[in-house]
């Protein structure tokens, strides 16, 4: 995995295909990608830069599903994006280098200091779902 990537994690979870009345389980794949946020930055600037991904490059991904932006703390946030399997999850990750957007998004969190973050149990609020 390339260094830029490290604070990305995923993970696979069964979810329950409601429209099913047998209620049979579909495997999708939950991309976690927690981070901490650069010096100066405001939740409104990481908000438009994270319409801008979610517009100009997730939405357009096939097997992109929803994606949620959450914050622990003043600093440490996370990204939650769910995809149809961690193929397309995958898929994503190998042409985002390529996603300006992607780029100017990255700008805006510590990467250094977000390749050790979401370690162990806890909350987040949800600041934007998709």
């Amino acid at each position: 995995m390339r260094p830029f990537f490290r604070p990305f994690i995923y993970a696979t979870f069964v979810g329950v295909a409601m429209s099913n009345p047998s209620f049979a389980q579909e495997m999708t794949s939950v991309e976690w990608a927690p981070f901490i946020k650069a010096a100066g930055v405001d939740d409104q600037a990481l908000i438009e830069a994270a319409d801008e991904v979610n517009s100009e490059f997730l939405s357009m991904q096939p097997g992109f599903i929803s994606r949620e932006l959450v914050r622990k703390s003043e600093t440490e946030y996370a990204d939650i994006i769910h995809w149809r399997t961690t193929a397309d999850a995958e898929s994503a990750s190998e042409k985002v280098l390529n996603c300006a957007p992607c780029g100017e998004y990255f700008a805006l969190m510590d990467m250094e200091a977000s390749a050790t973050s979401g370690a162990g149990f806890s909350y987040y609020e949800v600041l934007k779902s998709w």
